[in-house]
């Protein structure tokens, strides 16, 4: 098997997409091309044990993900459940010839995406990883957060924990 040098990945676009109603994303063309490097190895999706969304990473990412969660104890009970939580329901897709996705029906649900009713998720580049929305918790999440929050408290909060970390 050929070695292909990885390069850090900054996945980037906001995309309303389509799902269908066997619960097939519509991969955008665009995270299609910015993936291009990656997409051999395959994409893992699982849920976002903090927002309600689901996170989908190219494979390489979820490797690196794996591999902190392999750094916890397996005799420490905490350990033990915060990987279970983590972990639980990371699947294994692949984009099909047509572009698409085919999304598990229990991380659909997780994420309150029902492909019989609500067709729009919002599709979202995070650096290494892509997150799916049910379009409506997006809105409620990402953009209403965006009016009521103090953006450059938040900025100088998360500048000081990267300074922080640094001078480790």
């Amino acid at each position: 098997m050929g070695w292909r040098k990885i390069t850090m990945l900054n996945l980037l676009g906001e995309h309303t997409c389509r799902i269908d109603a066997k619960g097939r994303l519509m991969f955008p063309a665009k995270l299609r091309k910015q993936l291009d490097g990656v997409m051999h190895h395959g994409l893992v999706v699982n849920r976002d044990i903090f927002e309600g969304c689901l996170v989908l990473y190219p494979k390489p990412e979820w490797d690196k993900v794996n591999g902190e969660m392999s750094r916890l104890s397996r005799y420490n009970k905490q350990h033990q459940l915060f990987q279970r939580k983590f972990m639980k329901g990371a699947t294994h897709v692949e984009v099909d010839n047509a572009g698409r996705i085919n999304l598990p029906s229990s991380l659909l649900e997780y994420a309150g995406i029902d492909p019989k009713t609500a067709n729009d998720v919002i599709v979202s580049g995070l650096g290494e990883k892509v997150e799916i929305w049910n379009e409506a918790a997006y809105h409620k999440q990402v953009v209403q957060d965006d009016e009521a929050m103090d953006f450059g408290a938040l900025a100088e909060s998360v500048r000081k924990d990267i300074e922080g970390s640094d001078a480790q």
